[in-house]
């Protein structure tokens, strides 16, 4: 009998604990945004199993009930995303956007300063013909406009295998990401047909080229029409890397992880390597989230940092390529790499 009505007083308590908790926020838009942002979040994170959610939701109440609109979510938001340790993730409320950053890269002057004037594309033909290409991030909201940027960049590939080049430098120390698709696919001469990796989350999702599309699965992402039929497979490639190459940038990398006579040369990227994914609570209110790694083509997942093969943290020197320290490292290796 004590035991029952023991029992009988615990459920009372929670109903009633419940109860005070919904009805003490002072907004219930702001409630129901919170409480569906953590749902989805302990569903779909990398790192939930790693995550003391009762304590998370606990702390995000304790942060949010006396908010009078989700304009004022930024300190909740944030706090779920550190607890979470997603720093890729961002969340989106109207006109405002909240995001956890974690400790800031070191970031050279150098890059910083053409970061600011725009990234483009950029080719060159440089001693003992060996090209040089400068790949920008790529950013869309189209199958359309990924593919004009995608044949933007095979057009200019397409200049320098013309030429009898021996072997490539691309450029990714500028490179933030965007989408990595129409990057892929815009040097797809480069690479092997077919597998080139892979997302890894609750599912597989193959990344591959056919008939100079790029898809993911059975979903054609870009198309290009290549000005040239040269295959250069088997030549050898040199990624320059650095603080700033991150995201769908980082993807780029680990599809030539699988290609052989190519190698990283710089220093180690951003750390950006998970996979997001988007959520949509309400025509206002939406968030992207990391579920998952990106995995080369020999079945290797990255989860941090990428390492260059050849560490190099000379000054960059963008204005003169010739003049710059880890492109001569480079083409040394180039030259000795030659088939």
């Amino acid at each position: 009998m004590l035991q029952k009505l023991a029992l009988s007083i615990l459920l009372f308590t929670l109903l009633n604990t419940n109860k005070v908790t919904a009805q003490s926020f002072k907004s219930q838009e702001v409630k129901i945004i919170l409480d569906t942002t953590i749902l989805l979040m302990k569903k779909n994170s990398i790192h939930a199993n790693q995550v003391n959610w009762n304590k998370l939701k606990k702390e995000a109440y304790t942060k949010a009930i006396q908010l009078n609109s989700p304009y004022e979510l930024g300190p909740a938001i944030r706090s779920l995303y550190q607890s979470i340790n997603d720093f890729h993730g961002e969340f989106f409320y109207r006109d405002s956007t909240f995001r956890w950053k974690r400790s800031p890269l070191i970031i050279s002057d150098s890059i910083k300063k053409e970061l600011k004037k725009g990234v483009k594309p950029k080719i060159e033909l440089l001693a003992g013909n060996i090209g040089y290409l400068r790949i920008p991030p790529m950013s869309g909201t189209s199958v359309a406009e990924f593919s004009k940027k995608a044949q933007g960049l095979n057009d200019s590939l397409c200049l320098l295998l013309t030429k009898g080049i021996k072997g490539i430098i691309l450029d990714l120390r500028l490179n933030g990401g965007g989408a990595m698709f129409p990057m892929i696919l815009g040097v797809e001469q480069l690479l092997p047909k077919g597998h080139l990796g892979s997302f890894q989350d609750q599912t597989k999702e193959e990344w591959f080229i056919k008939d100079h599309q790029f898809f993911t699965d059975t979903t054609m992402l870009s198309s290009i029409t290549p000005q040239c039929s040269i295959t250069a497979e088997k030549i050898p490639v040199v990624i320059l890397t650095g603080p700033a190459t991150g995201s769908s940038g980082e993807f780029f990398i680990i599809a030539f992880k699988g290609r052989k006579n190519t190698i990283l040369l710089g220093a180690e990227t951003a750390g950006y390597v998970t996979a997001n994914s988007g959520f949509t609570i309400n025509k206002f209110t939406s968030f992207n989230l990391s579920t998952g790694y990106g995995v080369d083509s020999n079945g290797k997942v990255y989860k941090e940092a990428l390492q260059p093969d050849i560490l190099n943290k000379s000054m960059d020197n963008f204005n003169n390529i010739n003049s710059d320290e880890k492109i001569n490292a480079a083409i040394s290796w180039l030259k000795v790499n030659f088939n």
